[in-house]
């Protein structure tokens, strides 16, 4: 078939264009389906980074609020199960039990806490108390000798006393860093499964058709959307076998039941649990299903439009380049949504209005991007505080994005609390921190680097970076700069600002122990004062065996405070001092003392219900006050003016608070039948009939004891008059007295008085007869 010049360029021409539409088609969609199949992939795939980081987070702060609850004197006592007696040990667990069901019932995620002592063999949870010999819950003791110091076990049932759950459990030994052969316990806390099931559920927020679930790495079922799969091992299928061997995420494809399934997984790092989505394929790329057929369409508008236009360009002009060139011009001008109707997907003006899209979508997140830069630096610095970044080249890009600057070395970290006189309300609590955030920052950064972020409340956390120096040098510049803010927010703001000032390290990694160093010096503000910088460095450590004995000694100094006994608060005091001096204790020890006995002393005037902040400011500046004393004997002044001071607040205290006829005749009733070795709370509720926990109440309104410790002195009191009769025996009086063990009233004795039952009848007595000796030797020799 012969053809025109006409035909020939028709043909050429459509041959031509007919390709460059499909190599463009196969290119658009090659471009724009696969890099969204891509995006559908990674989306699953950070779903379930994202609930790994939510558990993370969850688990991460449970091992903190356990570490903080192992420091509970109670929880000490119960892993060493070292009681004076019965009648303490109970009262412990009672206390303890109460400060479980605190922290169970405050954190909504607990669903109980179990102390489990090796040395007792006893459990306490936070809703029953367990002996060693009745204990069915043996499974805490299997794990006394667990490699590690902590683990987290798999999903598993466990009976609380009260009711059996599937929990998840945290156990932890005691002590917190100790090898097995030195354990005394564990501490256990259990989540419930169902709250790692919802924070599945919370992530998705629809459903996707498929299941979600997460196993460890045994293959076993940790939560399953489905309950019935719980305490199932997933050993046996293929694909489960092939996550298990990989670590960190992926996704992959398998056919079951002749149905193609997407799998997505993730590894956790901190637990090592996989968290497994299984979802039909169809439906992971059913979103894509419309934009496939959109491009299909738009590419078939696009050739018969084209074949069209060819065609009748071809046989009705020759000028097909400028027609070409007028058609496309026009379909490329701007049109706004909102004048011109939405064209038809195959026409140009759609592809304009995705592009216009595209552009104000990149806006949209360029402006979200700014608009998180303050909280990215307000995560990226507490990430820091609290040990989860530690290399500095891992976060070096993310400090440059917001706009942080530090030091790859020398770090310091303080811990800023902002007052002011009448109070600061929320709001301008939050502005005010902003400006102290603002201000350390503006000075740090004139010679060195530094960071400060709001922690909420009123305070605020400060870290420094320096280039070059030492560890001295750089402690010193932070302490200088820190005094510029102070005086800045002083004159700017009118703000008392103090600040906890830790030591200076060398690496990130250590940047947490600065931290908390800067807290624990912050706490000294009771002593020193507001509106100063506290550091770490002031405090000394007291590693001095002769210091841990006159911290001992001040226990009766504080009981004498409270008993309002001037002479034998004046007595006691003296001879700490003299201790101290006599112990060749270095001036900062002695002055490290007075401030714990000052500080313990505040804790006792609180207790009452006093206010310690107008004690405080009675007393003026006790830090610089006794820094500055020359020689000890002033440093003992200042301490018994201030202890006096604080016993006359006491007695003023006590003084207001009247006579109340009900426990007149409880400690009545209580004088007369202490003897009684079965006397107890119980019994006193019977025979009054009153509650047990009322009469608690008014013992320690009234008397500002226990019941227990009120009972226990007593009865130590009437022992030590019997004591003065040599010939009597110390069995005998113990049991005269209430005790029908010896041993127990041979503690008590020891802790109240801090003698033995014999080194105190040998004290009095010696004391008599040297009183005696006296007396004769002045009646020889009268004047």
């Amino acid at each position: 078939m012969r053809f025109s010049i006409s035909g020939k360029v028709m043909l050429v021409y459509s041959l031509v264009f007919i390709t460059i539409i499909f190599l463009s088609f196969w290119v658009s969609y090659t471009g724009t389906v696969g890099r969204l199949e891509q995006d559908l992939k990674n989306t699953h795939v950070a779903l379930l980074k994202q609930i790994d980081d939510k558990i993370e987070i969850v688990f991460r702060q449970t091992e903190k609020d356990l570490l903080n609850m192992s420091q509970e004197l109670e929880y000490v006592y119960f892993m060493y199960d070292s009681y004076d007696d019965a009648a303490q040990k109970y009262a412990n667990f009672f206390g303890l039990s109460n400060k479980l069901k605190t922290v169970v019932h405050t954190n909504e995620l607990f669903a109980s806490i179990f102390l489990y002592s090796e040395v007792s063999g006893d459990i306490l949870t936070d809703k029953t108390y367990m002996k060693r010999s009745d204990s069915e819950d043996s499974w805490l003791a299997t794990y006394i000798k667990m490699k590690g110091h902590s683990k987290w076990l798999t999903t598993h049932k466990v009976w609380d006393g009260e009711k059996e759950q599937d929990v998840v459990t945290l156990i932890r030994s005691y002590p917190s860093i100790s090898s097995p052969e030195y354990r005394k316990g564990l501490v256990a806390i259990n989540i419930s499964e169902d709250v790692l099931y919802r924070m599945i559920k919370d992530v998705y927020e629809e459903d996707q058709g498929g299941h979600t679930f997460i196993i460890d790495d045994q293959a076993n079922i940790v939560t399953h959307d489905d309950a019935t799969q719980l305490y199932k091992n997933l050993t046996h299928i293929p694909y489960i076998q092939q996550i298990l061997s990989h670590n960190g995420s992926g996704y992959f494809t398998v056919k079951m039941e002749g149905i193609e399934q997407s799998i997505f997984y993730t590894a956790s790092t901190y637990t090592g649990w996989r968290i497994v989505s299984v979802i039909p394929k169809s439906n992971v790329y059913q979103p894509l299903e419309s934009i496939r057929s959109l491009m299909i369409a738009f590419a078939v508008g696009m050739v018969f439009l084209g074949l069209t236009v060819l065609f009748y360009v071809n046989r009705r002009t020759f000028k097909p380049l400028d027609r070409l060139a007028g058609k496309m011009s026009g379909a490329f001008k701007s049109v706004h949504p909102e004048e011109e109707p939405m064209r038809s997907a195959v026409g140009l003006g759609y592809l304009e209005m995705v592009f216009d899209q595209m552009f104000v979508d990149r806006e949209q997140l360029e402006k979200q991007v700014r608009d998180s830069k303050p909280v990215l630096k307000w995560r990226i610095i507490l990430d820091m505080l609290s040990g989860y970044r530690t290399e500095y080249a891992s976060v070096r890009h993310h400090m440059e994005f917001t706009g942080v600057n530090l030091f790859s070395e020398w770090f310091v970290v303080c811990t800023a609390e902002i007052g002011k006189e009448g109070g600061v309300s929320l709001k301008d609590e939050t502005l005010y921190t902003y400006a102290l955030c603002n201000v350390a920052e503006e000075l740090m950064n004139m010679e060195n680097a530094g960071v400060a972020v709001d922690l909420g409340a009123g305070f605020a956390a400060i870290v420094f970076s320096f280039a070059e120096g030492d560890m001295e040098q750089n402690h010193l510049r932070a302490l200088a700069v820190l005094e510029l803010v102070l005086d800045v927010m002083k004159r700017q703001f009118g703000l008392q600002v103090t600040i906890g000032v830790g030591r200076c390290y060398q690496d990130m990694k250590d940047i947490p122990i600065s931290y908390e160093e800067s807290q624990k010096a912050l706490q000294y503000k009771m002593v020193i004062g507001s509106h100063s910088v506290i550091s770490i460095e002031d405090l000394l450590g007291h590693d001095n065996q002769d210091y841990y004995r006159m911290i001992k000694m001040t226990d009766r100094i504080v009981e004498a405070l409270k008993q309002t006994e001037s002479e034998r608060l004046e007595g006691y005091i003296t001879e700490l001092f003299q201790e101290a001096v006599s112990g060749s204790l270095s001036p900062d020890l002695i002055r490290q003392l007075s401030y714990d006995l000052i500080m313990k002393s505040l804790q006792v005037v609180a207790s009452i219900g006093i206010n310690t902040e107008e004690s405080l400011e009675e007393m003026g500046n006790l830090h610089q006050r006794i820094h500055q004393c020359d020689n000890w004997q002033d440093m003992q002044q200042i301490v018994k003016t201030v202890l006096e001071g604080l016993a006359g607040k006491i007695e003023g205290k006590r003084s207001q608070r009247g006579n109340n006829k009900t426990i007149d005749r409880l400690l009545l009733y209580i004088r007369e039948h202490y003897r009684e070795s079965e006397f107890s709370l119980e019994l006193l509720s019977e025979k009054f009939q009153l509650n047990p926990s009322y009469i608690s109440k008014l013992f320690k309104e009234y008397t500002e004891k226990n019941f227990i410790d009120y009972l226990i002195e007593i009865r130590i009191n009437a022992s030590k008059e019997l004591l003065v009769v040599k010939n009597r025996k110390i069995n005998d009086i113990a049991e005269w007295v209430g005790y029908t063990n010896t041993r127990s009233y041979l503690r008590a004795f020891k802790k109240y008085t801090g003698m033995t039952p014999t080194e105190y009848r040998e004290w009095v007595l010696g004391f008599e007869a040297n009183s005696a000796s006296e007396q004769a030797l002045m009646s020889k020799n009268p004047r």
